[in-house]
């Protein structure tokens, strides 16, 4: 029986083993100067994670996406992979030197260590494995469309991708691209160009903007109400942050907010305040603003409660705590039952020890995620530690 229950143990390690390394083989704690010398040594590309520790997104990636195994199968062979966070280390340094402003980057260089590629932001398995596939080949990556752009290729095609490509790095000339390819289709706001605007308006100060603005009802028609008042909402925060200067001008962010949106003002300033606290990791502060601001601005935002329950799962560990956050997540699944509302569930009720309803609503998560189309990887594996 000893022996049978040794043998166990060895295959439960060599599977514990495996899980690990289905993913992508990421490293951590290297040097960037390590990172460079092992691709050269190897001819293989870089990918690079930068990171920063309070981004969700970048943690969404690190738990649902790196570690699968059909991630794993295509990016090992041709990658060195690394994470760095961008502030702190020589992360600030790399950030600034590769004009790094958003979480999560991804940047891509050759054997050689030269950046051949850049994105950014979340996205499920298949599609990150599309991105790295696609930034091996010269034709895909974003600094051979930039040196023909340089050149002068100007042909319509080629600008819209050059145009959405540059945006996906965060380059300077994406806006430039953007007004010539309209330029040279008359602004004609077929539903592909609509798209294509609405996509990569980014600012109040870019063209998109005021085309939106002018054309309003018409890329409502086409796009959707909601997602275009989402996308005003967004550029208008995004801006009055930058005002707000790291939260330490509460007043500019308010006064750009009362510009743009004065009928939201209350509810903006309210969840501004709620970020600041969370990305500086003042737990004792965050929890009393979190639950006032989901009784009186959440009632029936269920992706709100949502957000402030996984908060608090990610963060707290009292009994009285966690069973607030799981009360916002059941309010959550009540308005609108989701697999991410019910996984964050699950989550709280496995961290409240209640494995019986932890299991319940993680399957249900899981059977979500699967009619939805969306990663199970994370779900999956917290179900197997479930008894």
């Amino acid at each position: 029986m000893k022996k049978f229950m040794f043998l166990l143990l060895i295959l439960v390690n060599i599977a514990a083993t495996f899980a690990q390394e289905a993913g992508m083989q990421i490293e951590h704690n290297a040097t960037w100067q390590q990172i460079l010398d092992k691709a050269k040594k190897e001819n293989k590309f870089i990918f690079l994670d930068a990171y920063a520790s309070w981004c969700g997104p970048c943690k969404w990636m690190a738990k649902e996406v790196f570690p699968t195994p059909e991630v794993g199968n295509a990016v090992n062979p041709f990658y060195v992979s690394a994470k760095i966070d961008m502030e702190k280390g020589e992360g600030v340094a790399l950030a600034k030197k590769y004009n790094v402003r958003n979480y999560p980057t991804y940047l891509f260089f050759n054997a050689a260590g030269e950046l051949v590629h850049r994105s950014l932001g979340s996205m499920p398995a298949k599609d990150f494995i599309t991105l790295c596939q696609n930034s091996l080949k010269p034709e895909h990556q974003f600094i051979s469309l930039k040196k023909q752009y340089e050149a002068g290729n100007r042909d319509t095609a080629f600008l819209r991708n050059f145009a959405e490509k540059a945006n996906d790095a965060q380059d300077s000339l994406a806006q430039p691209a953007l007004v010539q390819f309209l330029a040279a289709t008359s602004y004609d706001l077929t539903p592909a160009n609509m798209h294509l605007i609405s996509y990569m308006t980014n600012s109040l100060h870019d063209t998109g903007y005021s085309i939106i603005l002018a054309n309003k009802e018409k890329f409502i028609a086409t796009i959707g109400k909601q997602e275009i008042e989402s996308l005003i909402e967004e550029l208008v925060w995004n801006e009055a942050k930058k005002a707000g200067k790291k939260g330490t001008d509460k007043e500019a962010f308010k006064k750009v907010i009362q510009h743009y949106l004065p009928e939201k003002t209350d509810l903006l300033c309210a969840e501004y305040e709620l970020s600041l606290l969370k990305r500086s990791g003042n737990w004792k502060s965050y929890l009393p603003k979190a639950v006032a601001f989901a009784n009186k601005y959440a009632a029936t935002d269920y992706d709100q409660l949502n957000s402030i329950a996984g908060t608090i799962w990610e963060n707290y560990k009292d009994k009285t705590t966690l069973q607030k956050g799981l009360e916002f997540a059941l309010r959550s699944i009540k308005i609108n039952s989701n697999f991410d509302n019910n996984d964050t569930a699950a989550r709280l009720y496995g961290k409240l020890n209640d494995n019986k309803n932890a299991k319940l609503y993680a399957t249900t998560a899981l059977d979500l995620a699967k009619k939805a189309g969306v990663d199970t990887f994370a779900i999956e594996a917290f179900l197997k530690t479930l008894k």
